[in-house]
């Protein structure tokens, strides 16, 4: 009988088109905000660095990758070190050394740095890295397999572009 109550709910999770496999997030706590999307955490009992899945933030030192960006965007090295800046203060006004997140993986765990690769969950349940893309912060960079949340990221970027183009109105 408990299988057969496992498999229709199994099947009626199918038909939804919800995963069947539950998605379990593991507890850490924030040691730094290195930058918009880059977090120096303690997981496990040990510091790692964690890049968040998706958001792509501007870059914060003077390095090649902030000059190249600045021509891919035709703006200048201050000016993406000034966004990427902004970014960053904008991620520690929600967390913040010993705050409280939850992580959750996709299929490849680490990055070719070895740093964690992952979904950041806020204590109020809020996906860290929606909020960042929600408010037009960071570009959004998929890399397969990474993918769980890409749908929801594009409407994000979507939503953020839409914002960004309304014409302000004068009060």
């Amino acid at each position: 009988m408990k299988t057969m109550a496992m498999g229709l709910l199994t099947m009626l999770l199918i038909a939804a088109g919800l995963p069947a496999v539950s998605i379990s997030r593991e507890p850490a706590r924030v040691i730094r905000v290195i930058s918009a999307d880059t977090l120096t955490i303690l997981y496990r009992g040990k510091w790692e660095e964690i890049k968040l899945i998706g958001p792509d933030a501007p870059e914060t030192p003077l390095n090649d990758k902030a000059y190249k960006e600045a021509l891919r965007n035709s703006s200048t090295p201050a000016e993406i070190i000034s966004r990427g800046l902004k970014a960053t203060e904008f991620v520690q006004c929600y967390i913040q050394y010993g705050s409280q997140i939850w992580i959750e993986f996709d299929v490849q765990k680490r990055d070719r740095f070895s740093r964690l690769l992952g979904y950041v969950y806020l204590a109020d349940g809020r996906m860290l890295n929606e909020i960042i893309l929600r408010h037009g912060l960071a570009e959004l960079f998929l890399i397969p397999p990474n993918l769980r949340y890409s749908h929801r990221f594009q409407e994000m970027m979507r939503l953020a572009l839409m914002e960004t183009s309304k014409p302000k109105t004068e009060e």
